[in-house]
């Protein structure tokens, strides 16, 4: 399931964004789950006591708070959910950037535009679902791929260093590191830096020649093989997703 939070402080936009979104989710035999705002102060509310949504809908001018300042809420703890912002005005366009908006669209929205910006929401939301599994010394550990800010080999083990600052540990390694990290290369989110490294490229702080900072502050070295590709497919993230 798929869960979907809808702000707008006019009672007859929300009853029609909430439509509309069930109109997609019919005609894609999707499984949504909506709840709607009429205040952005009330979603923060929510979204601070721990309530998480893959795909926010966002009016940009309310009373109180606004698009962008709901946006930089959700920005704080969540930096991988979908964010489509619906307004009348172009005048947050620029801001919208810096909570990363996937789209940014002026009313009144045709079906076919909102439809197309779900389609991108809705992909995101089914990446964010994906999961890998790690064989520890205290059995099988599940982790979303999302969770994961880099992987380093090392000590003929796996270690996961996941956002929230804790490491999961594999057992031995039977397989070559990227047989064992297969899933995550095949993601669009992660690249091998070097040999002993894989990244998830949305923690990207600082991109350098031989060298990259995660958003943890990590020094995560790339070999001097690999830095035209990696260079190439970081590029290509930032300009698909930002």
């Amino acid at each position: 399931m798929i869960q979907v939070a809808i702000c707008d402080d006019e009672p007859e936009i929300l009853q029609e964004l909430s439509g509309a979104v069930t109109d997609y989710g019919t005609q894609k035999d999707l499984d949504l789950s909506i709840d709607t705002y009429s205040s952005a102060k009330d979603l923060e509310k929510q979204t601070t006591y721990g309530k998480r949504y893959q795909i926010y809908i966002l009016d940009m001018l309310m009373p109180q708070m606004n698009g962008i300042e709901i946006g930089q809420a959700i920005r704080s703890h969540d930096r991988q959910a979908a964010i489509i912002y619906l307004t009348s005005s172009m005048d947050f366009a620029y801001q919208a950037f810096g909570v990363f908006a996937q789209r940014y669209l002026l009313k009144p929205v045709a079906e076919s535009q909102f439809f197309e910006a779900m389609d991108f929401a809705v992909e995101n939301a089914l990446h964010m679902q994906k999961t890998v599994y790690v064989k520890t010394a205290s059995g099988l550990h599940k982790i979303f791929c999302h969770e994961i800010e880099y992987v380093e080999s090392a000590s003929r083990a796996i270690h996961i260093c996941a956002t929230d600052g804790t490491e999961i540990v594999s057992r031995l390694l039977r397989k070559s590191f990227e047989r064992e990290m297969e899933a995550l290369l095949e993601s669009r989110d992660f690249v091998q830096t070097h040999k002993s490294f894989i990244i998830n490229l949305s923690y990207v702080k600082l991109f350098g020649p031989d060298q990259i900072i995660m958003r943890s502050g990590a020094l995560i070295p790339v070999s001097k093989s690999r830095q035209t590709t990696v260079k190439r497919i970081y590029l290509n993230y930032i300009s698909e997703n930002y």
